[in-house]
């Protein structure tokens, strides 16, 4: 059975999480997100606190992290960043739609951190509030499937006509 991390092992995690987060251009809640638990579960890594080894594979997840990084940190060691080619399918579930293929290639996820990255940079230079980004994001995703859905029929061809009850 391994040691329980010591307070110095748990500031180096933090201290490697906080960079990581930096090196990624992420937003602690969009972190929280992608891991699958809450800010305040992040709040306590950061703060060096204790949490499930489950939770570790988490943050790995949503670090891009190869697994066993967490412990590797905790070991005095250094985390192995995922490249993209190197990363498992499983990996990125969490960062893709929950409808979208687990099955990306590399330049697919590289598209997407890109992605990721663009969209933190402009919610920050906008100073949107994490509410305000998710809107945002919602109205986006809503334009993008309505753009991908396939014209009818029987509608009109042109996008903005619009018939009145009468």
């Amino acid at each position: 059975m391994a040691n329980a991390p010591t307070p110095e092992d748990l500031a180096r995690l933090a201290a490697h999480t906080e960079r990581r987060i930096a090196d990624l251009g992420l937003q602690y809640a969009e972190v929280a997100r992608t891991a699958g638990f809450s800010d305040q579960t992040l709040i306590a890594i950061r703060n060096g606190a204790k949490v499930r080894p489950t939770t570790h594979r988490k943050l790995e997840k949503a670090l891009l992290w190869a697994p066993g990084s967490v412990q590797a940190i905790l070991n005095g060691g250094e985390p192995t960043p995922l490249n993209p080619e190197s990363i498992p399918p499983e990996a990125t579930e969490a960062q893709t739609r929950p409808d979208a293929s687990t099955e990306a290639g590399p330049r697919q996820l590289q598209e997407l951190e890109l992605a990721s990255r663009l969209l933190g940079a402009t919610v920050r230079e906008l100073g949107l509030s994490p509410e305000e980004a998710d809107e945002a994001w919602r109205q986006v995703r809503l334009n993008i499937e309505r753009s991908n859905q396939p014209a009818k029929e029987d509608e009109p061809s042109q996008a903005g006509t619009r018939h009145r009850a009468g």
